[in-house]
């Protein structure tokens, strides 16, 4: 594997510029993933990553090390899709259904297509700490301690959390399928 994440910001800290585009690499696409779950816009997610990844190159040295670069880095991101959700409510511009379209007869080659695209429809309709509790520990794998640390909630909240997130979900999908298809 390459150098530890801790390891990297401490180079970039030292001068190394390219530890921290390594870091970038290594977490674009996943920190885009997550507030994209977040913000249900795609083009909004694109520039909220930025911000994350700017606010992590100013900041890095407010980086304490008692939890993981990773935990930090996904804080940073899950507080800036918040601002964004914040004030797009606050201005009303809060989209009722995501950007991407449903595909379409003719374009599913596979039905495990539908059903992902299923599954992102009812994780939207999650409520909002749920949805976060399920993104982190079922999309990104982290333990229920880092979701902790990462979110400032108590572990016993997560667990309380991601098991209802699940139920949810689980409910939501369920409900869908005994619904006829269109």
């Amino acid at each position: 594997m390459g150098a530890a994440d801790e390891e990297l910001l401490s180079r970039y800290l030292d001068g190394d510029e390219r530890a921290f585009e390594e870091l970038v690499v290594r977490y674009e696409a996943r920190v885009r993933n997550l507030v994209m779950r977040l913000l249900r816009d795609p083009s909004l997610a694109e520039d909220v990553a930025q911000e994350t990844f700017l606010a992590v190159y100013r900041r890095a040295r407010n980086f304490r090390g008692s939890g993981t670069f990773r935990s930090w880095l996904f804080r940073i991101a899950i507080n800036r899709a918040q601002d964004e959700l914040r004030r797009r409510s606050r201005r009303r511009e809060v989209a009722l259904e995501p950007d991407w379209p449903r595909p379409e007869p003719a374009a599913r080659t596979h039905e495990g297509l539908d059903a992902r695209w299923d599954t992102a429809r009812a994780l939207d309709s999650l409520r909002p700490e749920h949805r976060i509790a399920i993104v982190l520990r079922e999309v990104e794998g982290l333990g229920y301690r880092e979701i902790a640390e990462t979110l400032g909630w108590p572990l016993g909240t997560v667990q309380a959390r991601v098991h209802r997130g699940r139920l949810e979900l689980r409910g939501l999908l369920e409900e869908k399928d005994a619904l006829p298809r269109r």
